[in-house]
């Protein structure tokens, strides 16, 4: 009977050891404590519906006002809702500025050229991590400077509609909210044809970071 109460006192803490064990939490990004077979990554463990965005690269023009402009830098700042795994809706306000190429006078100036969007995005999720995407874009742009009229372009101040499209990689982050992409696109200006009609085509290509809610 000794042996017996020996036996048990010697096994206690073995069993009182394995009740503290943690299962795998199958929530958990942050698996560092946990053996790397504990829990397989998806994109089901990451955030899924409103997110914004912010974009920063370059734009130039080919045709139309590009015969008179140098490319510049573009910022654009989004807002979106993912409806699917692969359909995404958004809306952004975007901004490049432009140095004038063109014989004086007037002397070289600067102008901004200013866009309001509404995107649609078709995504194809290769990856836990990595997609591409596709999207189309519609909306208005303007310049803000009078400089292009001198040159010709009348309508370059006034509201005009854009069109166009992008391609564009993002690449999950290790965090549940952030991911960061690249994107390049082409883009028509109504407002910033040429004299003879010539499309002007704003082409542009950005890096981003964005945050899902």
């Amino acid at each position: 009977m000794r042996s017996l109460w020996l036996i048990v006192l010697l096994l206690a803490p073995t069993v009182a050891v394995a009740q503290e064990v943690e299962e795998p939490d199958p929530t958990r990004l942050d698996v560092e404590r946990l053996p790397p077979e504990a829990i397989e990554i998806t994109r089901d463990l990451y955030k899924h519906g409103w997110y914004v965005d912010a974009h920063l690269g370059a734009r130039g023009f080919i045709g139309g006002v590009g015969r008179f402009s140098r490319p510049g830098p573009v910022l654009r700042l989004g807002v979106g809702y993912e409806i699917a795994r692969w359909l995404y809706l958004g809306a952004a306000a975007e901004g490049s500025i432009h140095m004038t190429n063109a014989p004086s006078p007037p002397g070289p100036t600067a102008f901004e050229v200013l866009d309001f969007l509404l995107d649609l995005r078709i995504q194809a999720n290769l990856s836990a991590r990595a997609a591409l995407w596709l999207g189309g874009e519609f909306g208005i742009g303007l310049a803000t400077a009078d400089v292009l009229r001198t040159y010709g372009f009348q309508d370059a101040a006034r509201v005009g509609l854009v069109y166009g499209g992008q391609l564009g990689f993002d690449w999950h982050m290790r965090n549940r909210h952030h991911s960061w992409g690249l994107t390049a696109g082409a883009r028509i200006h109504d407002g910033l044809k040429g004299i003879d009609g010539e499309l002007a085509i704003a082409v542009h290509g950005t890096m981003y970071l964005r945050y899902v809610f």
